[in-house]
């Protein structure tokens, strides 16, 4: 309900109870803020207990696969069972310096000298523009990366990932 301000009276009435709302606000994310605090006081112990119970779990399931990944990933890079999708994956790819001794000033400094390099710098401040890089990477020659300074590196990584049907159904009995 909008009410117009027509004295400096009425102007005070409507401060003061915008100070009142502001107050009521203020008390009322406070209550909020404990409450979500007190809820997530209750949970923590159980939440870490389980974390580190995955991590060990995992830790288990990652080094058994890593010593016999010849025998269980003979064809392909993961393995399926009724309940999850595990096994080791490629990390998305990152932009690198090409050695320790080079740093990113350094490449910025060559990639400005390169007749194709101004297309992989972030302007005003020159800095090396990564994505661009990166989308480029199938493009560049390695003659081109050695000029600038710069590799595409890649992990691999272990995963282990429960099977979206098998989290419904963890849903659907906690239900």
């Amino acid at each position: 309900m909008k009410h117009n301000i027509t004295s400096p009276e009425a102007l005070d009435t409507r401060v003061a109870e915008c100070v009142r709302l502001k107050i009521k606000l203020t008390q009322a994310v406070a209550d909020k803020d404990a409450e979500v605090a007190a809820v997530e006081k209750r949970h923590t112990a159980r939440i870490t207990e389980l974390q580190e119970s995955i991590a060990d779990v995992e830790t288990q399931v990652l080094d058994y696969c890593a010593g016999n990944r010849a025998a269980l990933f003979a064809e392909k890079k993961s393995r399926e069972t009724s309940l999850a999708v595990f096994g080791f994956e490629l990390t998305p790819p990152r932009v690198e310096t090409s050695s320790r001794k080079i740093k990113w000033a350094d490449v910025v400094d060559r990639l400005i000298r390169l007749p194709w390099g101004k297309a992989y710098l972030k302007v005003p401040a020159p800095t090396p523009d990564k994505n661009a890089l990166l989308a480029d990477r199938e493009k560049l020659t390695p003659e081109q990366l050695t000029a600038a300074g710069v590799q595409f590196a890649q992990d691999e990584q272990f995963f282990l990932r429960p099977k979206p049907e098998t989290a419904e159904d963890s849903v659907r009995e906690a239900a």
